[in-house]
């Protein structure tokens, strides 16, 4: 290929940080769900209540009465939730550099920041949800989950964008 023919071929733009923190999220989200469904589905809970407990912080209990549309709530929820919390991370490696060269730690430590932000603060003081208290077994496996399905992939995801 020639000089001029490379310098017209069509430029192909860079993905917008919002679809990367999107896709992030939703991929994240995916995964811990999954993750929860096999913790619950061996203690004999549908994996249709996992996704309802989560649009019940909006709705409180009677998204176990929902069906299908609080099912899907739950989901888009979670995965939006998710999706912000990579963009969060972005954003604060851009106002703090050390998260781009340091993924590894800093993802862990903003995973498991996240995990006790949102499922022992948020979660119990904001939402609609009736608190339930769970077994140390099952925070233990989330705050894992939130460390490399979410924290580790926001960080990398955070310094694939800033090249």
């Amino acid at each position: 290929m020639s000089i001029r023919s490379q310098a017209l071929a069509p430029v192909r733009p860079a993905m917008p940080a919002l679809f990367w923190s999107v896709m992030g999220g939703t991929a994240a989200a995916m995964l811990d769900l999954a993750v929860a469904a096999a913790y619950w589905g061996a203690r004999g809970v549908a994996p249709d209540r996992i996704f309802q407990s989560i649009a019940a912080w909006l709705l409180g209990p009677v998204a176990f009465t929902g069906g299908a549309p609080t099912v899907a709530l739950g989901a888009v929820l979670y995965a939006g939730l998710l999706s912000g919390v990579m963009d969060a991370y972005r954003r604060l490696a851009r106002r703090f550099p050390v998260l781009l060269h340091r993924p590894l730690t800093g993802g862990a430590l903003y995973g498991a920041s996240m995990y006790g932000l949102i499922f022992l603060i948020f979660v119990p003081l904001l939402s609609a949800a009736t608190p339930v208290a769970h077994a140390w077994q099952w925070h233990a496996i989330c705050v894992a989950a939130y460390v490399l399905l979410v924290g580790i992939p926001a960080a990398l995801l955070a310094r694939i964008q800033a090249h």
